[in-house]
């Protein structure tokens, strides 16, 4: 049993010091420190511990030391890798490894996390080193364990069990006391659950709930009345409605020097620059838009498998309905929610990159247009090419921004990284998509469909390059303006061309297109929490969410909300405040939570 102690011991500090190399720590200062160090050391130490004892242990028992020994190797080492991951994960994203990611990966088909040539090279010459590492280690705890009396190893997992135990109290009574500069440590630990002191906390919030995130069940009363319909269609005829979303494209991004032609179309139609994404990753961006409700309405929607109200209205219309993704349409499942109850729905497409499949797509769009059914269409059209930043062929002769990346390298981002080579990079997918939306468009107006059509252009979310400073790359990780911030652009027969400056939101397309568009006469509140983009009046509260918490977006501060660690605010550019909740932020957060459970019924 000593060798199993000894063994757990030196992987968990090798593990743990690797971590604060790699790791974004958010308090550096002795104290915060100190614990994100013993709190990491006696975790991953119980985990090495109980890892081995479980898989190495009987055979020692057995007397089968050298099957023992190539066990326990393969065992850290396989750890070691998941536990590498995990560090470069948070480093880029600010969330551990979770089943939702790993379903991603192992089934999205290569179209929601892909890895490119370059990336896999890293990724190999990473798992060399942990090979060797690990191997250092088994042979230094083996050589250690006959050099040491059995007896000397007891005081070890008393020390590690007192350690965890001392820690869970730091980061309880630190959390009660509301000293972040601890606590706030606690989230970059991975498997790590420490003691919340929730009644202490409770009283620091104040009167506003702790658990903001509802996550009762109830069954869903959406929307809360059956639609009603106007006798006569707004404006005499149902037009086409074309929704064209480029997955991660960034607000300032749309400019006459990045996409060209997207900007004159902006400038000759209505553009709604201050326009906000429901969420800061594709399945509560595309969920916000077409239920009009926050993200934490998801689960119960897939697992009722509820479509949503944009496209049952389109279907009481008689729209001819289909989406044309170049990712697949059922990772995130968007075929069991959002389009539900279409038939003969199209899921995939085909080609041997990201960009191959965007290409197939537009063909199937563009042979959808050809049909010129008697029946108004409806085409939600979603390229995913700037979302895995990929140049091919000639796109990579051409950059009109210098960058030697062709495809991400994650693993080359750390703290000294030029966040040029990558923001180029994406910059030169955005100006290859420009001409894609140029040809697209210059084919719907040669189908004689541009008259009869309204056609939006926007984003899921966006997409960060270390624009605050903190070491953020993509989405999915913070609230603030590089994640939320897409642009808006509508070609809309009949209204004049305007620049909108007012905060619109993705809720806001329920609430634009039903009423004006179908005729649906029911209050907006029936079935989304948005406004017409056209009203100008204030979206309070604007709620946002990510796949892990959610967030209420103030003009000066962010407000962030989950289950497990509450309430904390943030400034706009994603540092701690140190200001307290104020009346109207109370309100806020009280009218969130009212949203979470206003569609459900609660028995």
């Amino acid at each position: 049993m000593h060798l199993i102690i000894i063994t757990a011991i030196l992987e968990s500090l090798c593990l743990t010091l690797l971590g604060i190399s790699l790791l974004p720590i958010p308090h550096t200062d002795t104290l915060p420190a100190a614990y994100l160090f013993f709190a990491g050391f006696s975790n991953t130490a119980l985990i090495c511990f109980l890892l081995n004892l479980l898989t190495v242990y009987p055979f020692h028992r057995a007397g089968l030391n050298k099957t023992a020994f190539v066990v326990s190797w393969s065992v850290f080492m396989l750890f070691s890798i998941i536990a590498v991951t995990d560090f470069k994960v948070y480093g880029i994203y600010r969330f551990h490894l979770n089943m939702a990611m790993l379903d991603l990966f192992l089934n999205g088909g290569g179209d929601v996390i892909a890895f490119s040539g370059t990336m896999w090279m890293s990724i190999i010459g990473y798992c060399v080193l942990v090979l060797i590492s690990t191997f250092t280690v088994i042979m230094t705890a083996a050589c250690i364990s006959r050099k040491i009396k059995p007896a000397g190893t007891i005081i070890i997992p008393i020390f590690i069990l007192v350690t965890f135990l001392l820690c869970n109290i730091t980061h309880a009574v630190s959390k009660g006391l509301g000293i972040a500069s601890v606590y706030r440590n606690s989230e970059v630990i991975g498997l790590y659950y420490p003691l919340t002191a929730s009644k202490l906390f409770r009283k620091q919030m104040d009167g506003v709930a702790e658990n903001t995130v509802d996550t009762g069940k109830g069954i869903i009363d959406y929307p809360k009345h059956p639609l009603r319909y106007s006798e006569a269609i707004p404006g005499g005829n149902l037009p086409n409605i074309y929704m064209i979303y480029v997955d991660g494209l960034r607000a300032d991004t749309l400019n006459s020097d990045n996409m060209p032609y997207l900007y004159e179309m902006a400038r000759n139609n209505l553009n709604f620059t201050e326009h906000l994404s429901g969420g800061n990753a594709t399945r509560n961006g595309i969920f916000s838009l077409f239920y009009g409700l926050p993200g934490s309405y998801w689960n119960r929607m897939l697992n009722s498998n509820i479509q949503s109200i944009m496209v049952t209205a389109l279907q009481d219309r008689g729209y001819e309905i289909n989406a044309f993704a170049g990712a697949q349409m059922y990772k995130p499942e968007f075929d069991r929610t959002v389009f539900a109850n279409v038939k003969n729905l199209r899921i995939e497409s085909h080609g041997r990159s990201v960009s191959e499949k965007d290409q197939d797509a537009i063909r199937d769009f563009k042979s959808f247009i050809d049909k010129k059914s008697e029946r108004p269409q409806f085409a939600f059209v979603f390229l995913d090419k700037l979302h895995s930043n990929e140049l091919i062929g000639e796109e990579r002769e051409h950059k009109k921004y210098p960058t030697p990346w062709n495809n991400p390298n994650y693993l080359a981002i750390n703290e000294d990284f030029d966040r040029d080579i990558f923001f180029n990079l994406y910059k030169n997918v955005a100006h290859v998509i420009d001409t894609q939306l140029q040809d697209l468009f210059a084919y719907i107006q040669n189908s004689n469909m541009w008259d009869n059509s309204i056609i939006i252009v926007s984003a899921d979310h966006g997409n960060e390059f270390n624009d605050n400073g903190l070491g953020y790359y993509g989405h999915n990780s913070n609230f603030t303006d590089a994640q939320l911030h897409v642009p808006l652009v509508i070609h809309w027969p009949g209204k004049a061309p305007h620049e909108y400056h007012h905060i619109t939101t993705s809720y806001d397309l329920t609430a634009t297109l039903l009423p004006e568009v179908l005729g649906v006469t029911n209050d907006t509140s029936d079935y989304t929490i948005g406004k017409s983009f056209f009203d100008e009046g204030a979206r309070d509260p604007i709620i946002s969410s990510s796949y892990l918490e959610d967030a209420v977006i103030k003009k000066d501060y962010i407000i962030i909300s989950n289950s497990i660690n509450g309430i904390r605010i943030k400034n706009k550019n994603y540092r701690d405040s140190d200001r307290k909740l104020t009346e109207e932020d109370r309100k806020d957060l009280s009218r969130k939570l009212e949203i979470d459970r206003t569609y459900v019924h609660h028995d």
